[in-house]
């Protein structure tokens, strides 16, 4: 596998001053590109309210990396116009967002980082305090993940990633037993911050699945995760079909990197039969029987064409019973779905199957593509500079 991070020379450079001493917490908030966000003003807004209500308890970092648009004038002008406590800090080259989040990672002194993206609300801050008391009592975890939740959206798709969400958060129960999870989503979780730089520098810098990747070097570790479902991390997710297979593409895609990296861990976790593992081998059963499907159609279409309309009513009929199978595992992360939102609940099997097999299909394309080698540890040259030396 290709180290993106390989023979670069990665510097960080703060626009005006950096975060002091003092302060237990940090929220990371990597950027590129976001200046054609037509709410990129709003969404400054909210990181300067975010960080006058709590500055006491935390610093809100903004990172731009390296972004080749107007993004970082615009966040320059707005910290002069208006007085922030948010601060800011650049990366050039551009660091794929690994190397972003792993500059300001050492580059900083709290226990405890936070990360999100710049298109997500951090909900819930006021009972962050908790969770930090769980982290510092047991060595044994490495953090915590937020109850991740689609944000102002309307229309199909959007109700579909909301069931499908709730659907993948109710499986957060089957981890719960040995405080493991196949991903702290990297819109809102929160590390330790010395446990993160150890898994940092053992991360490939591949962007397309950071966060799957930085969880299974910390579960490798032997740490443990816990889900605290009182803090929410709001996303705002793809609106449109085609945007939301491009998503999912490379989403399954940083699946695809992760478990071919890690796969000597996976394979172990299956043959233990740990939770990962059963949830992998789920996972590798379910993509299979997906990318299949086609082939067992046509087949069946050739062969034995009267059954075809049975197959076809079992496959539907098995998606909509396992649906509803974990809506009721976790009837609090679905509870918005029962009754009103029937409709959504009936047709989904029909969209995640079709949604998989084209995601899946595209990913192993490209993965297939790609000339992978083995990553080596990540290797960064740091260069700070004050405000008078950056702009």
């Amino acid at each position: 596998m290709v180290n993106y991070l390989d023979n670069k020379s990665l510097k960080l450079n703060w626009v005006g001053s950096m975060p002091e001493k003092g302060k237990k917490t940090a929220l990371l908030v990597p950027q590129y590109n976001e200046g054609r966000n037509g709410n990129f003003l709003t969404r400054l807004e909210y990181f300067k309210r975010i960080a006058d209500e709590f500055k006491e308890e935390l610093d809100v970092v903004l990172i731009d990396d390296a972004s080749s648009d107007d993004s970082l004038d615009k966040i320059k002008d707005f910290v002069k116009v208006n007085e922030c406590c948010f601060f800011v800090a650049a990366v050039y080259p551009n660091g794929n967002k690994v190397g972003a989040l792993f500059l300001l990672t050492l580059e900083i002194s709290h226990e405890f980082v936070i990360l999100s993206d710049f298109d997500t609300d951090i909900a819930g801050l006021g009972h962050f305090s908790k969770s930090l008391d769980i982290l510092k009592n047991d060595r044994a975890l490495m953090g915590c993940y937020f109850r991740m939740i689609p944000y102002e959206g309307t229309g199909s798709v959007f109700d579909f990633q909301v069931l499908e969400y709730a659907l993948l958060r109710s499986l957060y129960k089957f981890h719960k037993k040995e405080d493991s999870i196949t991903v702290m989503p990297g819109a809102g979780s929160c590390y330790k911050r010395e446990v993160l730089i150890s898994i940092y520098y053992n991360h490939s810098g591949l962007r397309n699945g950071e966060d799957r990747e930085a969880t299974m070097i910390g579960l490798k570790f032997g740490y443990k995760a816990f889900y605290f479902d009182e803090m929410l991390a709001l996303t705002r997710p793809p609106l449109s079909f085609k945007k939301l297979i491009a998503q999912r593409i490379r989403w399954n895609l940083g699946y695809l990197e992760t478990f071919h990296k890690e796969r000597k861990y996976y394979w172990r976790q299956i043959a233990k039969c740990s939770r990962i593992g059963m949830r992998s081998l789920l996972d590798i059963i379910l993509v299979a029987c997906t990318v299949l499907l086609p082939l067992g159609i046509l087949t069946i279409s050739i062969v034995w064409p009267y059954l075809l309309p049975v197959f076809l009513v079992i496959v539907y009929t098995a998606c909509l019973i396992w649906c509803l199978n974990l809506i009721a595992l976790a009837p609090r992360e679905t509870e918005d779905f029962k009754g009103q939102k029937i409709g959504t609940i009936l047709v989904y099997p029909i969209l995640k199957v079709s949604l998989d097999y084209i995601a899946w299909t595209g990913a192993f394309s490209s993965f297939l593509s790609r000339n992978f080698k083995k990553p080596r540890n990540l290797k960064y040259e740091v260069h700070t500079q004050t405000r008078s030396g950056y702009l």
